[in-house]
């Protein structure tokens, strides 16, 4: 059985269900731009790509301004994903997969655009087994940047095309595809319909990883990449 040298995977929805409140997130950041006499209209439909280009505008006349503004918008979307942590909990057959996987010699990672004490606050509560944990407080680049990915891959000392990247949204399919490994969607919260970047595999529930990963078919050709 040849599995993986490291496996990734996406947090709020892949491994755990949360219900965050993106509209509460959303109007928190925005209310914070507008303090620092700027307008979000045409920004991007991601509140953190949001607070980036903000950011950015500002830091173009004044950099201390900018990372003031940077600090107070993230600080009132960590309050939201902290509140949201308190009900979350594991998706079903998460906590055997990843015991599954660390039992076996592979390395666990979760890649999150969340917050790190959201996150702590949920795996420790619960015990979830992995082995290291990338926040968007951890890395300079959150997915879909692929750097996201090739942090934790670089931890582990493992190689991208023997490494998978296991996410529900398309933002994980597009990193997974930048930075070269193989990438499973998880129908947590979309249909496969919804993935409008195509991942190599598609699972409907975590305890067929164990099915994929166990019998060898995670490891696609990187050219041509078969899909299931």
């Amino acid at each position: 059985m040849s599995l993986p040298e490291a496996a990734l995977f996406d947090f709020d929805g892949t491994l755990v269900h949360i219900t965050i409140d993106f509209q509460a997130m959303r109007q928190s950041a925005v209310d914070v731009i507008a303090r620092y006499g700027e307008g979000a209209d045409g920004g991007s439909r991601f509140t953190l790509e949001l607070v980036e280009s903000v950011r950015d505008r500002l830091a173009a006349g004044d950099p201390e301004r900018a990372a003031r503004f940077q600090e107070e918008a993230l600080a009132g979307i960590r309050d939201v994903e902290l509140a949201a942590a308190v009900d979350a909990t594991p998706l079903p057959g998460v906590m055997e997969t990843l015991r599954w996987l660390r039992d076996r010699g592979v390395k666990v990672g979760i890649v999150t655009r969340n917050c790190r004490a959201a996150v702590l606050s949920v795996a420790e509560r619960h015990q979830m087994p992995f082995d290291t944990l990338l926040s968007r407080d951890d890395v300079r680049h959150v997915k879909p940047h692929p750097e996201h990915l090739l942090q934790g891959l670089r931890h582990f000392g493992a190689r991208p095309a023997l490494s998978v990247m296991v996410g529900d949204h398309p933002t994980d399919i597009q990193a997974a595809q930048g930075a070269g490994m193989v990438s499973v969607g998880i129908t947590t919260t979309r249909t496969a319909q919804g993935f409008d970047t195509v991942p190599d595999f598609m699972v409907d529930r975590m305890d067929e990883l164990v099915s994929l990963l166990g019998n060898g078919r995670w490891q696609v050709h990187r050219e041509g990449r078969s899909q299931t």
